[in-house]
């Protein structure tokens, strides 16, 4: 495991052009963020195509961001939204992409067309509502609900406490549970 010193070592040098640091920071970080980034894609292909496009733009911006203080962040930021341009761009194009076969968008099963809608409309007021988080308990959320980082992790990551952490996720889960609570209010007297 690279330590946070290393890390930001790492960084420095790529930031300076040294292909090594590079080789080190591509197989450490490549895995998790194909991972990471399959979470919205759906497809490993998608997901290794989306990673290899933040990965260029960082190489081609190396100079200046490979020196941000939160970097990682940064990183998982750049693949989260450029995960959420290449579903927009499929939805335009075609219901699904040709790299995602019917059986993993569900076309095995025979589900009511209203659960789907009430899902998919569930799935997004959430994401409103993460998206509407304070900054920097978004991104705690981000990195240990949906990358799977340690609340030490984070905390080193963010250069904040342990418990700043838990009391970003303990506010983040109180108002995602609030939220949902309302969604299905609002949804039972609509039926």
């Amino acid at each position: 495991m690279i330590t946070n010193s290393d890390k930001k070592l790492c960084f420095v040098l790529i930031a300076e052009g040294n292909r090594e640091a590079f080789d080190v920071f591509f197989k450490h970080y490549y895995p998790k963020l194909v991972r990471f980034a399959k979470h919205y894609v759906l497809s490993v292909e998608l997901a290794e195509d989306v990673v290899a496009d933040v990965l260029t733009h960082l190489l081609s911006n190396r100079t200046e961001v490979f020196k941000l203080d939160y970097f990682e962040s940064y990183l998982y930021q750049s693949v989260k939204n450029k995960s959420l341009n290449t579903i927009r761009y499929y939805s335009r194009v075609s219901p699904f992409p040709e790299d995602i076969d019917a059986d993993q968008a569900g076309g095995e099963d025979v589900i009511d067309p209203y659960e789907i809608l009430l899902e998919s409309e569930l799935q997004n007021y959430v994401k409103k509502v993460v998206h509407n988080f304070p900054e920097k308990r978004k991104i705690v959320f981000q990195l240990i609900r949906e990358e799977g980082f340690s609340y030490r992790q984070v905390a080193e990551l963010m250069n904040i406490s342990e418990r700043t952490v838990e009391v970003h996720i303990k506010l983040a889960v109180k108002d995602l549970r609030t939220c949902v609570e309302k969604f299905f209010t609002l949804n039972k007297t609509v039926e």
